[in-house]
C-alpha cells in the first residue's frame, strides 16, 4: 500500500492535480488509501518533510480528508478508518519530535478546508510545551498583510482572505483565535467587515462573541458599514440563543437610533438574473443550483449546493474576468449530468426549505451563502420549514393526483415512458448505509437480502417521498410534466401506505441498492 502512495504523488507531481491522468489514477486508488493505515503512515510522513518544499503530499492529504469527510457524512465506513489512522500517524510523529509545530497550523488548515473538526493533537498550546521546545508563534499581523498582498494580486476578494484567514487559524486554541479575530476587528482593512459576517456563520461560540463583540465596536466608533448592519438581523435568526445574538440585537436597536439601519439599499445597482439551472438530487440528498447573472456589467456565476440533513452545504460566487471564462462556467453546469433550467420562485423554494433543514440539524448556511443573496438579491429568503403534504401541494396545486381513484394513480405513477424518460434522474437513487451493508454482508439467501432491503425500505417512505417530491419540482419548473406527475404519483403512494412492491421506482431502489452492494440477483 504504501507503493500506491508512492505511484500517487507521483503522478499527482508529473500530470497535477487537474490532469486527467491523475484523476483517474486517484479515483482507481482512493479507496485503498483512505483503508491502509500503512498507506496512511506514508503519506503523513511526507506531508511532515515537504510542506513547503514539494506540497503535493499536502494535497493529496488534502484530498483524501475530503474524501473522509463525504464518507462520515454518507455512513460510509472508510471515513472514520482513515482519519483514525491519520490522527494515530500525526500522533507518533509529533512524539517523536519529528513534526515542526508550525506544521501543525498547516496541517491543522487542511481539516478546516475539508471541513473537518481540528483534532487536538494539532493545536498549538505554547503554556503547555516543555519550556525547552521553544514553540515558535507565528507573526500573524505578518501573516495577515501577505495574505492580503496574494488574494489581491491574484484577484480575489473578501470570501478568498477569510478562507485563508480561517485556515491559518485552524491550528489556534479557540481562545487565541477569538482573541486575534477580536484585533482584527479594529484594523482598518476592506475586507474584515465581510469577514466578520462569515466568521458569525461559520464560527465557534467564542469566536462568534468576539466578532459581535467587534462589529459593536466598529459602530460606536461610526465605522460600521451600513451593508454590514444590514445582514445582521438576517444572521441573527440562523444562529441558537447566544451571547453573541444578544450582541446583534443591541447592535441593531443602535443602528436603527442612528438612523442608517436603511441607508444600504440606497443607490445599489440591481443584479440581473439570466438563468438558473438545478441537479436533482442524487443518492445521498445532494444537489446543485447555478445561478447566472450580471451586475455592472460584469457577468457572475453563483453556485450552491444543498445536501439533506444540512442545508445550504457549500455556496460562493466567481466572478468572471472575461466573457470566456463566464461561458465555460455555464457550459459546464449546463452540461452537468442531470442539470435542468428552473424558474427563480422554485429556486427560492428549495433553498428556503434548505436553510430550514439545516438549521434544524444545527448546521447554519455556508458563509459563502451571504455572497450569493447579496449577488442574486435573495436577501430576502427566510428559512421555510415545508413539510411533505406543503410539496404535494405545490407540485399538485388542482389535486390532481390527490384526488385520483387507486387505478388511476396507479397509471400516473407506472407511466412507462415517463419512466424511462426519468433514468438518467434516478439511476444514482440507492441505499448505502450502515444497515444496508449489514443486510447484504450478513445474509446467504439473494432472496432473504431482498427481503430485509424491502422491510428497511418501509421505515424510509417519508424520505423517499421527499425525494419524489423536491425532484417532481424542479422538473414541473423545466416543463417536463410527465415526469413531474409520476414522481409526485409515487411520492403521493409513498405517504398513504400504498404497497412499496407496486411502486415501480421502489423497485428500482431495491435492485440499484442490491446491485451496488454486491448482492443483485442478475
Amino acid at each position: 500500500m504504501v507503493k500506491i502512495a508512492e505511484s500517487c504523488l507521483n503522478v499527482l507531481y508529473q500530470h497535477g492535480l487537474s490532469s486527467a491522468q491523475f484523476q483517474f489514477y486517484f479515483e482507481r486508488a482512493k479507496n485503498d488509501l483512505l483503508a491502509d493505515d500503512m498507506a496512511c503512515d506514508a503519506i503523513v510522513a511526507e506531508v511532515m518533510q515537504s510542506m513547503d518544499d514539494r506540497p503535493d503530499a499536502a494535497t493529496l492529504f488534502g484530498l483524501l480528508l475530503d474524501e473522509a469527510r463525504m464518507g462520515i457524512e454518507n455512513d460510509s465506513p472508510y471515513g472514520k478508518a482513515f482519519l483514525e489512522n491519520a490522527q494515530k500517524a500525526i500522533k507518533a510523529r509529533i512524539a517523536a519530535d519529528a513534526f515542526e509545530p508550525l506544521h501543525r497550523l498547516k496541517i491543522a488548515g487542511l481539516y478546516r478546508r475539508a471541513g473537518l473538526p481540528v483534532p487536538d493533537i494539532l493545536m498549538l498550546d505554547p503554556e503547555g510545551e516543555s519550556a525547552a521546545d521553544e514553540i515558535p508563534m507565528p507573526d500573524l499581523d505578518g501573516a495577515l498583510a501577505v495574505l492580503a498582498a496574494e488574494v489581491e494580486a491574484e484577484g480575489g476578494g473578501a470570501y478568498e482572505f477569510f478562507s485563508g484567514l480561517d485556515e491559518m487559524t485552524a491550528g489556534m486554541p479557540e481562545e487565541a483565535k477569538a482573541g486575534f479575530i477580536h484585533h482584527l476587528m479594529g484594523l482598518d482593512n476592506p475586507f474584515l467587515e465581510r469577514c466578520a459576517l462569515y466568521w458569525l456563520v461559520s464560527g465557534a461560540a467564542l469566536t462568534r462573541e468576539a466578532v459581535a463583540a467587534g462589529l459593536r465596536e466598529r459602530l460606536m466608533r461610526g465605522e460600521l458599514q451600513p451593508e454590514t448592519a444590514s445582514y445582521l438581523p438576517i444572521i441573527r435568526g440562523w444562529l441558537p440563543a447566544s451571547a453573541a445574538r444578544a450582541v446583534i440585537d443591541d447592535i441593531g436597536k443602535l443602528a436603527r437610533r442612528q438612523g442608517f439601519a436603511d441607508a444600504s439599499n440606497q443607490n445599489r445597482a440591481e443584479p440581473i438574473v439570466s438563468d438558473i439551472m438545478a441537479t436533482t438530487a442524487d443518492g445521498v440528498g445532494a444537489q446543485g443550483l447555478t445561478i447566472v447573472g450580471k451586475l455592472q456589467a460584469r457577468t457572475f456565476v453563483a453556485m450552491i449546493l444543498l445536501k439533506t440533513g444540512y442545508g445550504i452545504k457549500d455556496a460562493f460566487v466567481i466572478r468572471c474576468r472575461s466573457k470566456r471564462e463566464a461561458t465555460n462556467i455555464i457550459s459546464y453546469a449546463r452540461q452537468e449530468a442531470n442539470s435542468v433550467r428552473i424558474d427563480r420562485m422554485t429556486a427560492e423554494l428549495l433553498l428556503e426549505a434548505a436553510l430550514a433543514d439545516g438549521m434544524e440539524n444545527g448546521h447554519p448556511p455556508a458563509p459563502g451563502f451571504i455572497d450569493v443573496m447579496e449577488a442574486c438579491s435573495l436577501s430576502q429568503l427566510r428559512p421555510q420549514e415545508r413539510d411533505l403534504q406543503a410539496l404535494l401541494d405545490h407540485v399538485d396545486p388542482q389535486k390532481e393526483i390527490q384526488n385520483a381513484t387507486v387505478a388511476q394513480l396507479d397509471r400516473m405513477f407506472r407511466n412507462a415512458s415517463a419512466l424511462d424518460a426519468l433514468v438518467p434522474f434516478t439511476d444514482s437513487w440507492f441505499e448505502d448505509t450502515g444497515e444496508t451493508r449489514g443486510i447484504i454482508q450478513g445474509s446467504r439467501s439473494v432472496r432473504t437480502v431482498e427481503k430485509r432491503i424491502w422491510a428497511f425500505l418501509e421505515g424510509r417512505r417519508d424520505i423517499w417521498a421527499r425525494r419524489f417530491l423536491q425532484t417532481a419540482i424542479i422538473l414541473k419548473s423545466a416543463k417536463k410534466e410527465r415526469m413531474s406527475k409520476a414522481l409526485a404519483a409515487a411520492a403521493f403512494a409513498l405517504m398513504h401506505k400504498h404497497p412499496l412492491q407496486d411502486i415501480p421506482l421502489m423497485e428500482d431502489i431495491v435492485m440499484t441498492t442490491l446491485d451496488a452492494g454486491g448482492g443483485s440477483p442478475w
